[in-house]
């Protein structure tokens, strides 16, 4: 499934009653002229993806029917919002939100889709066409780019954080380039442009829902007295369609609630543990932990309540015992006092049938037993290691999903290294200690 917003422009003269789009793929997209009669189901080709019906007479509203093919094609219309913003003289912006159908192959590779808008002066079986706009491709706002610039104050210096994730399953190569804004406003606000200066470019880097893109406390360069500038992100690659632009805002004036150092996500059996630490509070309240399942639309789930002023270290955690199928994303709302909040950065944490959970069940352990979680992964490939490299000799019991690695010999106290052999992937290790 796929989930889109559409926006178009028309002019809604007396001619102009009824607007239609449909969509496809790009190898489905079909040849019609559409200087006369509107197109029925075998001019639109067997791969046609979705229609949208539109009465324009008036205050905008979605129709159930296709009045050039009513009986062959059914427009969508369930769930939808359409909303309509007056421009100058009778032209209109017509925006469409949370339009969702299948595309075959979705679940592999980002969609691209392309598509036709066409309006008539009335709803008949062969209508005449009045005005078209054909061949638009939709613009992808998959991968999802987030981030932050972190005062440090007093003393500075600026930096910055920056996520790149996306929802799609394989992996795709990007490059990201950042630029200081110039201060130019346009209408009051910030905006992208010629003059601002690029400062970073990545190399070509591998992003898929596994393998986010992720930078924290970068330094930027900046002269004196430019350190409110914000930050552009602009990314691209050759399987994108359209570069992705996001701004990470400069709000070194705002005093936050919070200052959060980690806020991370692992997979257990059946559920998803959060964590997250926090190095300075003032005048916090609480923070509401937000689930999605397209990293743009959140619920929360539950309120953790903050210890309200500390200048030392807290830590906080929360279960999420009903975790969605796939891909979950998660963040936290970090709410003040005074009613004020920021966002954390979105993270996300893979639920899919053969993901894997490897975590520790008691850290520090207990008996000089190591008890820890492993799922969809052969316990073979567990090893267990002191700080030189040397490889200790243990026994595992197994319990479902759970399990005890007992040493052969007696383990001195400290700390050793749990490790989980992935192949080619590498190793994923934990740190163990032994009081």
């Amino acid at each position: 499934m796929v989930n889109i917003n559409l926006s178009f422009t028309i002019d809604k003269n007396n001619g102009n009653k009824f607007t239609y789009v449909h969509l496809w793929k790009p190898s489905g997209y079909p040849s019609i002229s559409y200087e006369s009669k509107g197109p029925k189901v075998t001019q639109l080709g067997s791969g046609l993806l979705a229609t949208l019906a539109i009465d324009t007479d008036g205050d905008v509203s979605l129709l159930s029917t296709y009045s050039a093919d009513p009986a062959n094609v059914i427009p969508l219309s369930a769930g939808l919002n359409i909303n309509e913003e007056p421009l100058s003289g009778t032209l209109s912006r017509i925006t469409i939100d949370n339009v969702q159908f299948p595309v075959p192959g979705a679940c592999n590779a980002l969609p691209i889709l392309k598509g036709y808008v066409w309006s008539t002066q009335a709803a008949s079986a062969n209508p005449n066409i009045h005005c078209y706009n054909k061949g638009f491709n939709l613009r992808i706002n998959d991968p999802v780019i987030t981030g932050k610039i972190n005062c440090n104050e007093p003393e500075g210096p600026r930096t910055y954080d920056l996520d790149i994730i996306s929802t799609s399953p394989s992996a795709f190569q990007v490059t990201y380039k950042l630029y200081l804004d110039d201060g130019v406003l346009v209408d009051g606000q910030t905006s992208f442009g010629a003059g601002d200066d690029l400062f970073y470019t990545s190399p070509a880097t591998n992003l898929s829902s596994s393998e986010p893109i992720r930078s924290k406390d970068e330094n930027y360069p900046y002269a004196f007295l430019e350190d409110k500038r914000s930050i552009w992100v602009e990314l691209t690659g050759p399987s994108l369609p359209n570069a992705i632009i996001a701004e990470l805002k400069n709000g070194c004036t705002i005093t936050l609630p919070v200052v959060l150092a980690r806020f991370n996500g692992s997979l257990l059996d059946n559920a998803v543990s959060l964590s997250w630490t926090t190095t300075e509070e003032a005048g916090a309240s609480h923070f509401d932990i937000e689930r999605s399942a397209d990293s743009r639309e959140f619920i929360q789930l539950g309120r953790v309540r903050a210890k309200g002023n500390s200048s030392v270290k807290q830590q906080y955690g929360f279960v999420d015992n009903k975790p969605l199928n796939g891909n979950n994303y998660y963040r936290l709302r970090m709410v003040d006092a005074d009613g004020s909040s920021d966002y954390s950065r979105i993270i996300a944490v893979d639920n899919g049938a053969n993901s894997i959970a490897f975590e520790l069940l008691g850290n520090p352990v207990a008996n000089r037993e190591i008890r820890f979680l492993l799922k969809n992964e052969n316990a073979s490939h567990i090893g267990l290691f002191d700080l030189s490299g040397k490889a200790i000799r243990f026994s595992l019991s197994q319990s479902g999903n759970e399990f005890v690695l007992k040493p052969k010999n007696t383990l001195p106290s400290g700390l050793y290294v749990l490790s989980l052999k992935r192949g080619k992937a590498g190793a994923i290790t934990k740190k163990v200690l032994v009081p």
